[in-house]
């Protein structure tokens, strides 16, 4: 369990039993990672239709609706992935069309597939851990690997 995933796991735990301050910590704890994450998949222009912080905090409301299910996980960083990566496809559907990143890049982004663009974003982008990665989008840690190796060859040959 990664240190992000203890402090997490017992905050959540306080929480669900009930403990005001620690729902504020596990807030307070996933506010930054929430905020970053939406703001690279549904991005802040104003062709969107909810802005990515709006996005955040519902997908926070999410996350604090399943307090008792992060305090049971082993990997509750993995768990917050995926409420709020279904948080944002619920209100956003595919939403890494307008990406929060420079144009440039997001124009790389899409020579990959969908798995390969969502595991660099996850890498990259967010920081994740291989492990944690593998977690969220329910993949072997090898293949996370490898599938990342080749994305990031194909990008450095675009690049160039």
């Amino acid at each position: 369990m990664s240190v992000l995933d203890e402090e997490l796991h017992s905050a959540a735990s306080a929480a669900a039993a009930g403990d005001r301050r620690a729902v504020e910590r596990v807030m307070t704890t996933l506010w930054p990672q929430v905020v970053r994450y939406c703001r690279t998949r549904v991005g802040n222009s104003t062709q969107v239709t909810r802005p990515a912080d709006e996005v955040a905090q519902e997908a926070l409301l999410a996350v604090a609706r399943d307090l008792p299910a992060l305090a049971r996980s082993d990997h509750p960083v993995r768990e917050v992935y995926r409420i709020v990566s279904r948080t944002v496809a619920d209100v956003h559907g595919d939403a890494a069309g307008s990406p929060d990143i420079p144009a440039e890049v997001a124009g790389l982004l899409h020579h990959l597939d969908a798995t390969a663009r969502e595991i660099v974003l996850l890498r990259v982008i967010d920081g994740l851990s291989v492990h944690d990665t593998a977690g969220v989008l329910g993949l072997p840690v090898g293949r996370v690997l490898v599938v990342q190796h080749e994305a990031l060859r194909t990008l450095r040959t675009k690049v160039a």
